[in-house]
């Protein structure tokens, strides 16, 4: 298996970033950047860097929106894509719009939208794919003096990335930099192979087929449970705002509603919203969403 190593986990040398950000940026302003010369922090422009490696896979990428007058108080959003984990892209338009909203009405805080390796039958799977997440994560926290921001964390994803951002939150956040996350319809229940063993076909795949591409082996409970945002809750799990489309055929509906149950069990401050709606809001029930995810990251910070 191909493994992320030492290098692209720590703070980038200067030159190595400038170089990096200056080959791959689309800027609309020509100062104010934040780094060395942008200026005094309460003048810094608005900046947009696009397709900034994270490390050496061509997967390996993130789009960065940095806002106006940040300084090291900003606080960070992480968005993850869905693509029932083989497939998907930062670049869609419903990732795109979603953070021209949560800008909008959050109008203060930086993003970073996130590629990573996809799961496949061979050599990529929940271990690379994890590890993809923890380097976004801890590039932008290692160079965060460079970017003008703070080490301080919200996650958000929709479908697979829902569910990657809430394994990353529950189990990978081993410093605490992700104080909540938000849930758009996202599988919290791998192991529910009464349900995925069915009928069930994303894309033309048996929905069991992806899920042995992203665990890396058939059927095995404690491997699937072990990567389950409900089974892995603990009473220290961040704080989860959850939503669901009570027409969902590929998310079963019961999934989020246990993991709001349980979450309320373990006292973990949550929220449950369930929209007449299918698997992907309109953009009406998408609007409300993310109002709601910014009162509750914002409460929870």
């Amino acid at each position: 298996m191909k493994y992320i190593k030492h290098s692209i986990l720590q703070p980038i040398p200067a030159l190595l970033l400038i170089v990096t950000l200056f080959s791959c940026t689309k800027d609309p302003v020509n100062n104010g950047g934040g780094g060395p010369g942008g200026g005094d922090t309460a003048t810094l422009a608005e900046r947009i860097i696009m397709d900034t490696a994270y490390g050496t896979d061509p997967k390996q990428k993130l789009d960065i929106y940095l806002p106006a007058n940040r300084d090291h108080t900003t606080k960070l959003l992480i968005m993850i894509h869905g693509g029932a984990w083989n497939a998907g892209d930062k670049s869609e338009g419903a990732y795109t719009q979603a953070i021209q909203l949560f800008r909008q009405k959050w109008p203060e805080i930086a993003v970073a939208n996130i590629n990573y390796r996809l799961a496949n039958n061979t050599n990529t799977h929940y271990h690379e794919i994890m590890n993809d997440i923890s380097a976004a994560v801890n590039f932008m926290v290692s160079n965060k003096n460079y970017f003008k921001i703070s080490d301080t964390l919200v996650m958000m994803g929709a479908s697979a990335g829902a569910h990657l951002a809430m394994l990353y939150a529950y189990s990978y956040n081993n410093h605490s930099y992700v104080k909540s996350v938000a849930d758009f319809f996202g599988p919290s229940i791998l192991s529910d192979w009464d349900w995925y063993n069915s009928y069930n076909i994303w894309m033309g795949v048996a929905i069991k087929d992806l899920l042995i591409n992203f665990n890396g082996a058939p059927w095995d409970k404690p491997l699937y449970d072990s990567n389950s945002p409900y089974w892995v809750a603990t009473s220290q799990t961040a704080p989860t705002i959850i939503f669901h489309g009570s027409l969902d055929v590929i998310v079963p509906l019961y999934q989020s509603q246990w993991l709001h149950s349980k979450l309320n069990t373990l006292g973990v401050a949550n929220e449950y919203h369930e929209y007449v709606d299918g698997h992907g809001f309109n953009s009406t029930n998408m609007a409300d969403a993310i109002t709601k995810s910014v009162i509750f990251f914002k409460q929870h910070l």
